[in-house]
């Protein structure tokens, strides 16, 4: 079943679906945690920590010029953006953070929904002295890009969503995926979860139903993401992230009452979301751009970064954006 189907999918399958995960995870030993160890920023980028509130955020910066702001989805911390940040930095300040509880910033035990999330990046980038940012956001990085534009917009000039947008009122159902149960019923992952984490979310890096491009997560990446969740207490943000859709949405549907006037890009992914990152941003945007990369996955800065780079530098220089990408046909098309 694709991305896609599941979005229509009945709610009895995907709580199936959820039973039958929680009692493969059981059948899994669980094995002690190796120490969760950040990964080195690419060539030109430099690593910092920041106090922002109640919580420290881990964020990579570099580049010269106009900041763009990367935030990352789920389970991903900020290194999913690593394949772009270098052409993205030829011409901007480039900071991709780590939303709270996730990857190098610290853990908290609340403060997962959107708006919370947004207002640690908003007082991290007013931190940093700039007054005025383009937000670029990827899976749940995207609702929580639009919660930033939408309570500061004085302070947003562009906003992109990549497969992923804000739950609103218009929704019928919320639970699109059957981790959506899973993660949010308050306790019960935590009974399942402790120290089979890492086989937990090897799913998601592997399964071919999130991505078209073959061997996409290396080894190498998978322990990169799963190392930081896996962290003691690191399951707690991916919890918070799912049990907080409810407050979202009344968030968003009192956000969207004033709809934003700010130039927006909706990406979808054939094998993902697709078309729902574009209907949804035109709920809350009157300025919308949408395109569909076809013959591509859930991960889209991973598994196409220079042709996600290129339309997105499309979109900042202000050019009209074709409405589909379609991989090159040929031995050359995959990479």
């Amino acid at each position: 079943m694709t991305l896609r189907r599941q979005f229509t999918a009945r709610r009895g399958p995907r709580a199936r679906l959820a039973a039958c995960a929680a009692a493969i995870l059981l059948a899994v030993t669980p094995v002690a945690a190796a120490p969760f160890s950040a990964a080195a920023p690419p060539a030109g980028f430099v690593s910092h920590t920041t106090r922002v509130g109640d919580v420290s955020i881990h964020y990579v910066i570099g580049g010269k010029g106009p900041p763009l702001l990367l935030l990352h989805g789920w389970p991903e911390t900020w290194f999913e953006w690593r394949l772009m940040m270098p052409a993205l930095a030829k011409s901007h300040t480039v900071i991709a953070a780590d939303l709270r509880g996730m990857g190098g910033s610290s853990l908290a035990s609340e403060g997962y929904d959107k708006k919370t999330l947004a207002n640690d990046m908003h007082a991290l980038v007013s931190q940093l002295g700039y007054q005025r940012v383009t937000v670029i956001g990827h899976d749940w990085g995207g609702p929580v890009a639009y919660a930033y534009a939408a309570q500061h917009r004085d302070a947003v000039d562009k906003l992109v969503m990549i497969e992923g947008s804000p739950f609103g009122p218009w929704m019928r159902n919320t639970n699109v995926y059957w981790f959506f149960d899973f993660l949010g019923v308050p306790g019960y992952a935590e009974t399942v979860l402790p120290g089979r984490e890492r086989a937990f979310l090897r799913y998601f890096y592997e399964n071919e139903a999130f991505h078209a491009v073959p061997g996409v997560f290396t080894d190498e990446t998978i322990e990169v993401y799963s190392g930081a969740y896996a962290r003691p207490g690191g399951m707690t943000a991916s919890y918070g992230l799912y049990r907080t859709i409810g407050q979202d949405v009344r968030d968003v549907g009192a956000f969207a009452a004033m709809p934003l006037s700010i130039p927006v890009l909706a990406v979808g992914a054939e094998k993902g979301a697709g078309a729902f990152v574009g209907d949804s941003a035109r709920r809350v945007a009157s300025n919308v751009q949408t395109v569909i990369f076809k013959g591509t996955g859930h991960f889209v800065p991973e598994e196409r970064p220079a042709e996600l780079t290129d339309v997105v530098m499309r979109f900042l220089r202000g050019e009209t954006v074709a409405g589909e990408w379609r991989p090159q046909e040929g031995p050359e098309a995959e990479h």
